[in-house]
C-alpha cells in the first residue's frame, strides 16, 4: 500500500520565487494562482488538508508552461484532476498542485466521436453523447469522475475502452506535447508512460445510434449528492476481480470512520462528511489484509496516497 504523497516541501524562499514566476506566467497564459486551498472541496472523496499552492491551468499550453516552471525550480508537483485518483493527506500537500480546468474541462462533439479535456466530468460527457445520439460511453456514466480518471482506469484494467479511445494527449516537463494513437498493434497505452504524464485531452471514437439502443437510465442524473464515491479502489488480479475477492473475504460494506467500501460494483469507496484521508488508508489496509488472509491473493491499490 503506498504512503501519503507529500513530496519535497516548499520552503519560504522557493514559494516566493515560484509565486513570482507563476504571476509572470499568468500575464501571458491561462493560469490562476491560489494559496492555502482546502482540498476537501477539490478531491473526489472530499478528504485532505490544505494545499500550499494551487495552479489552475485553463489550457494545454498553460499545463506545459506551468510544469516547466515548477521543474526549473527543482520541485516535484502533484496533479489534481485528470484522473490522478489522489487521496490527499490530512496534513495537506506542501508541493505545487496543478489543477485542470477551463478548456481542459470541456468537450467538443464530432460526427463520429468527441474530444474531451481530461478534467471534464464523465457523467456530463455521457449525457452529452446521449443527447447527440452517439453510443459507446453510456454504460460508464454512473459516476461523477473525470475523463482523465476514466482513461487511467482503462490502463489499469478496471474498465474496457478498446476500440473507443482514438488518441490521448499527454504532457511531461521539458517536452513537447505527446500524443498516443491507438493502433492494431497497441490498443492500450503503456501504464508507465501514462503515470509519468499529465493527461490533457482524449478523443473517443463513437458510433451513431438511435435513442432506443441507448439506455438513458444508465446515465447518472444531474443532482447534488450527500455522499461522494471513488472509482475502483483495488486493481483486479489475474484470476479474479477485486470485487469478487472482497466479497469472498467478507469486506462488503466494511467501514472505518466516515468511509465505507461498497458502491454499485462492490469495489468503490463511499465517503460522508466526516471522512478523513486516514480513514481511507485504514480501510484500504484492513480490506487488503482480509483478502490476503482469506484468499491468499494480494490486492494492489488503484488510488494514489
Amino acid at each position: 500500500m503506498p504512503i501519503f504523497l507529500t513530496g519535497k516541501n516548499l520552503l519560504v524562499g522557493q514559494l516566493e520565487k515560484l509565486e513570482f514566476g507563476l504571476r509572470e506566467l499568468r500575464r501571458n497564459t491561462d493560469v490562476e494562482l491560489h494559496e492555502r486551498v482546502d482540498l476537501r472541496a477539490w478531491t473526489t472523496l472530499g478528504v485532505g488538508g490544505v494545499a500550499t499552492l494551487v495552479a489552475r491551468c485553463h489550457s494545454a499550453i498553460a499545463v506545459i508552461q506551468t510544469l516547466d516552471l515548477i521543474a526549473s525550480h527543482g520541485l516535484s508537483w502533484v496533479c489534481l484532476g485528470g484522473g490522478t485518483r489522489l487521496i490527499a493527506s490530512d496534513r495537506g500537500i506542501r508541493v505545487p498542485v496543478v489543477s485542470l480546468t477551463g478548456e481542459l474541462a470541456r468537450w467538443e462533439m464530432e460526427l463520429d466521436g468527441m474530444i474531451a479535456g481530461a478534467g471534464a466530468n464523465l457523467a456530463q460527457v455521457c449525457r452529452a453523447t446521449l443527447r447527440n445520439r452517439l453510443a459507446g460511453l453510456e454504460s460508464l456514466g454512473y459516476n461523477d469522475h473525470s475523463i482523465g480518471g476514466l482513461v487511467r482506469a482503462w490502463v489499469d484494467g478496471t474498465v474496457r475502452l478498446v476500440g473507443i479511445v482514438d488518441w490521448i494527449e499527454m504532457q511531461r516537463p521539458g517536452r513537447e506535447p505527446e500524443r498516443w494513437q491507438a493502433t492494431k498493434g497497441q490498443q492500450v497505452p503503456a501504464a508507465e508512460d501514462l503515470h509519468r504524464s499529465v493527461v490533457t485531452r482524449v478523443r473517443f471514437r463513437l458510433r451513431p445510434s438511435g435513442l432506443a439502443e441507448i439506455k438513458p437510465r444508465s446515465i447518472s442524473p444531474n443532482r447534488t449528492r450527500a455522499l461522494r464515491s471513488t472509482g475502483p479502489v483495488f486493481l483486479d488480479s489475474r484470476d479474479a476481480t477485486a470485487a469478487d475477492l472482497l466479497a469472498e473475504a467478507g469486506c462488503a460494506n466494511a467501514a472505518v470512520g466516515g468511509v465505507r467500501l461498497g458502491g454499485p460494483r462492490g469495489n468503490e469507496l463511499v465517503a460522508g462528511r466526516s471522512a478523513t484521508a486516514i480513514d481511507v488508508l485504514d480501510l484500504c489496509r484492513k480490506s487488503r489484509d482480509r483478502v490476503l488472509a482469506a484468499t491468499g491473493v494480494e490486492l494492489f491499490s488503484a488510488l494514489v496516497f
